[in-house]
C-alpha cells in the first residue's frame, strides 16, 4: 500500500474516491426508487433505487459505501438551536448568516413538526484500475452517473486514504466527521443501494452460471429455492430471444447439469438441438440413457401396437388395441 499526496495504491492498483459529503452537493429531492427508462414501457415501469446508477449500473470495479451515523437526537437539535440564534445575532453583518439561520430553522421546524430523526449521512464511490488511462475513464463514468442522480460530483484526492480505512468494517469510528452532513433518516435511506450483483444460491440445487460482467463462477437455483420462498407456483420456464440468441444453448447447459444432478429429464425436438447432447449421454452411460429417438424417411417413427414382454394380452391391453383400430 502506498500513499502519495497526490494518489492511493494498493499494489498495481490506483485508486478513484468520489465523495457526496455536503448538502449542497445533493439533488433538490430524493426518491426511494427511480424509473429505469431502459427496461421501461409507456405501459410498465421498472423500478430501480435511487442510488443505481453508482451500482450494478455503473459498469466498473468499485465499491460504493454508506454511511448513517445515528448521533444523540437531542443533543444535535439543541446544538442546532444555538447556532440559529448566532446566525440571527450576526445577521446585521451578512445576509449570508441570515439565510443560513432560515435554512437551519427550516430543518428544525421539519425535526419538530414531522418527528423526524437528526442524523449524519456520507457515501463515496471508490473505485481502481492499474492502468492510468482506463482509470480517467472511470473517473468520467463515476462522475456521470452521479451526475443522472443530479448529484455534484466530487473527485477526493486529500481523504482518499482515511475513508478507504473507516470504510473496512469495524473501523466506521474512525471516519471523518467533517466528511458527513447533517439530514434525516428518511432521506439518508434514499441513497442506499437495493441491488446486488449475482450471488450463489445456497441450494444444492442448481446451474452454474457467471457473472456477465467479471466472469465469476455461480451456483444460481431457479426452480427449487423459488418454490420454497414462495416466489413461484410452478417450475415451467420460458426462453424468448431472437435466432442466433442461445436460447437451444443455454437449454442444453440447463438440461445437461438437470441430468447429472439425477433429474429425470422427458424432451421433445423440432430442430435437433438436443440430439448432440443425448448422443454424448448415451455414450457415457453404454446406452443406459440419452435414447434419441428421431424421425427419418429411410426409417420413420414406428410402434408395434400387438408386442407384449409375456404375450398375454389383459383387458386393458385389449381395450387398448380396440380404441386404437
Amino acid at each position: 500500500m502506498q500513499l502519495n499526496p497526490e494518489e492511493m495504491r494498493i499494489g498495481d492498483n490506483i485508486l478513484c474516491l468520489h465523495t457526496l459529503s455536503e448538502a449542497d452537493d445533493l439533488p433538490g429531492k430524493a426518491a426511494t426508487d427511480t424509473r429505469y427508462e431502459k427496461l421501461s414501457t409507456d405501459r410498465s415501469d421498472c423500478r430501480l433505487s435511487f442510488a443505481a446508477p453508482v451500482g450494478v449500473l455503473l459498469p466498473c470495479n468499485h465499491i460504493y459505501n454508506q454511511f448513517i451515523f445515528i448521533d444523540d437526537h437531542t443533543e444535535n437539535l439543541k446544538r442546532f438551536e444555538k447556532q440559529a440564534r448566532n446566525m440571527h445575532s450576526l445577521s446585521r453583518y451578512s445576509r449570508g448568516n441570515q439565510i443560513n439561520k432560515e435554512w437551519i430553522e427550516q430543518y428544525l421546524n421539519e425535526a419538530h413538526s414531522l418527528g423526524l430523526t437528526s442524523v449524519r449521512c456520507h457515501c463515496n464511490v471508490m473505485a481502481w484500475s492499474d492502468d492510468r488511462d482506463e482509470l480517467q475513464r472511470i473517473k468520467n463514468d463515476v462522475g456521470s452517473q452521479l451526475a443522472l442522480m443530479e448529484c455534484k460530483p466530487r473527485h477526493n484526492t486529500v481523504d482518499t486514504p482515511t475513508l478507504f480505512w473507516a470504510g473496512i468494517p469495524g473501523n466506521e469510528a474512525d471516519f471523518p466527521s467533517e466528511e458527513s452532513f447533517h439530514t434525516f433518516i428518511e432521506q439518508a435511506l434514499c441513497f442506499f443501494t437495493e441491488e446486488t450483483n449475482y450471488k450463489s444460491s445456497f441450494s444444492p440445487f442448481g446451474i452454474k452460471m457467471v457473472d456477465r460482467l467479471t466472469g465469476k463462477p455461480l451456483h444460481v437455483d431457479i426452480s427449487d429455492l423459488p418454490m420454497k420462498r414462495g416466489i413461484i407456483t410452478n417450475r415451467n420456464k420460458f426462453v424468448l430471444g431472437p435466432s442466433g440468441s442461445g436460447k437451444s444453448f443455454f437449454m442444453n447447459h440447463m438440461v445437461r447439469q438437470y441430468y447429472e444432478q439425477g433429474t429425470h429429464v422427458l424432451l421433445v425436438d423440432t430442430g435437433n438441438s438436443y440430439q448432440g447432447l443425448c448422443e454424448l449421454i448415451n455414450r457415457k452411460t453404454q446406452g443406459a440413457d440419452g435414447v434419441y429417438f428421431t424421425y427419418t424417411e429411410e426409417n420413420p417413427i414406428a410402434f408395434n401396437p400387438f408386442y407384449t414382454d409375456d404375450y398375454l394380452f389383459d383387458v386393458e391391453k385389449k381395450d387398448s388395441i380396440k380404441t386404437l383400430l
